[in-house]
């Protein structure tokens, strides 16, 4: 049996969204208070409940593109952003294990060095409004791993982010991971880049670069800041 169940997050004649919305924000989290990164969490839900009953009147808009502008992404891009200002705030022991060709090396970074090479995760935003349109929100209930997944999708190559997943704790609505893939085309190179993001933990960062008639270079970078697997 499957244990992944796609749920409807733009069909008006669905609660599924609406349901699982009120049961986020009925949850312990919002219990005590509801300030920093989980008030943003909370406007993104009441917003989707917006955009959700009003979506009927948008259906004869931008048939042709998967998303409109009232659809809500997940504010993964905000979420980055709390993520780098916690690590700047707390100042943890940075670690950082490249990778390059298969020579491995160990050193400790910075919070300099560390904002310069998480800016990777940062440089393209999926909710800006110039390419929003193009991505397709899907969200998917795990119960094998007991996540929620947001999946998004573009429907146009020529975008450097393919693809970007959010899964959320179903039993606390709080971010486990979240997987990136891109494709950059620099000049005549190449870019292939997978990266993932584990929650208040570390970052990983996988590239691989082909330049033309050479030798595609592979490139690991794990950096961690909590040591908590």
């Amino acid at each position: 049996m499957n244990s992944k169940t796609m749920l409807q997050l733009d069909d008006p004649g669905k609660h599924d969204n609406q349901n699982w919305i009120l049961k986020f924000l009925s949850s312990d989290i919002f219990k005590g208070s509801c300030s920093g990164t989980y008030f943003l969490y909370v406007v993104f839900c009441v917003a989707i409940i917006v955009s959700s009953c009003g979506q009927e009147n948008d259906e004869s808009k931008n048939k042709k593109l998967p998303s409109t502008d009232s659809t809500v992404f997940y504010p993964v891009h905000e979420y980055f952003l709390s993520q780098i200002k916690s690590v700047d705030s707390s100042l943890p022991p940075i670690h950082m294990v490249t990778t390059i060709n298969g020579q491995k090396d160990s050193t400790v970074i910075s919070i300099g060095q560390f904002n310069r090479i998480a800016q990777t995760f940062l440089e393209n935003n999926i909710g800006d409004k110039s390419v929003k349109k193009y991505y397709r929100q899907s969200l998917f209930q795990d119960i094998t791993t007991g996540s929620y997944t947001f999946d998004y999708t573009s429907v146009n190559s020529s975008l450097p982010v393919h693809n970007l997943n959010v899964l959320l704790d179903t039993a606390t609505q709080t971010v486990k991971r979240v997987f990136v893939s891109k494709i950059k085309i620099r000049g005549d190179s190449t870019i292939t880049e997978k990266l993932s993001w584990k929650n208040d933990n570390s970052f990983r960062i996988n590239r691989t670069i082909q330049l033309p008639q050479k030798k595609e270079i592979t490139e690991q970078i794990f950096v961690v800041w909590q040591d908590n697997n």
